[in-house]
């Protein structure tokens, strides 16, 4: 009886007036040592062993957490910054209406466009393609010159055939001037993105023309960033 009721009336450091029989026997953290504890006291001192050994882990793994990001000057953080950056860049977004193929580019290259034909029947087919001209959404002509590797040819029964549109995006008429150009010279760049359209007939093989959208894009728009930091500064 004297040991249950000094059980009962124990107060140890590691908690208040005892909630319990002590039936379990852990570690104190107050006091450094084992002892007689009751189920909330031993779930605490459990939790406190737990947090204690993932403290020192992290504890241990920082000097080589902070070797690493100095090595490599902060790169990760820098490329996180840059991601950052070009998602709030609103002019890399590209409005697109209806289109059946999408090309994106920049100014001043030049984009070969594979367009491949089936044919789904039995028949041969006798096709000719007809290429409109590329505009704007406006209607704003571009004076592009592109080209296709083929305008008729013949299409196998249930076979198919590869044409390649090779388009030179060329902005002189829809970009601006790069800083320390003259009138005479090409526009290099857009301010935004800006979207041509162009249509692709084929008599004898689609039902209706094909919408071709070449987008342009700024030329910091997808650009591959390398970082200037320096690890052993």
């Amino acid at each position: 009886m004297q040991t249950e009721q000094h059980r009962h009336a124990y107060q140890g450091d590691c908690g208040a007036r005892s909630r319990g029989p002590e039936m379990f026997y852990g570690y104190c953290h107050d006091t450094g040592r084992m002892r007689m504890m009751d189920y909330p006291d031993y779930l605490n001192s459990m939790q406190a062993s737990y947090s204690n050994l993932y403290g020192r882990s992290a504890d241990a793994m920082q000097p080589i957490i902070d070797s690493v990001t100095s090595m490599f000057g902060g790169s990760a953080a820098q490329t996180k910054r840059h991601q950052h950056h070009d998602e709030q860049d609103c002019s890399c977004n590209c409005c697109i209406r209806c289109a059946d193929l999408v090309e994106y580019a920049h100014c001043g290259e030049v984009r070969q466009i594979p367009i491949t034909f089936e044919n789904e029947t039995r028949r041969e087919r006798d096709v000719k393609l007809q290429l409109g001209s590329f505009v704007t959404e406006s209607g704003q002509e571009t004076g592009w010159q592109p080209s296709l590797s083929e305008t008729e040819f013949k299409l196998p029964p249930c076979g198919e055939k590869t044409v390649v549109l090779t388009v030179s995006v060329e902005c002189g008429r829809i970009g601006t001037q790069s800083p320390g150009t003259n009138d005479r010279q090409q526009a290099v760049s857009v301010d935004s993105c800006k979207v041509v359209y162009g249509t692709l007939r084929g008599d004898g093989c689609i039902v209706r023309p094909l919408v071709i959208a070449v987008a342009i894009l700024p030329i910091h728009c997808g650009a591959h960033r390398a970082g200037c930091g320096c690890g052993c500064c």
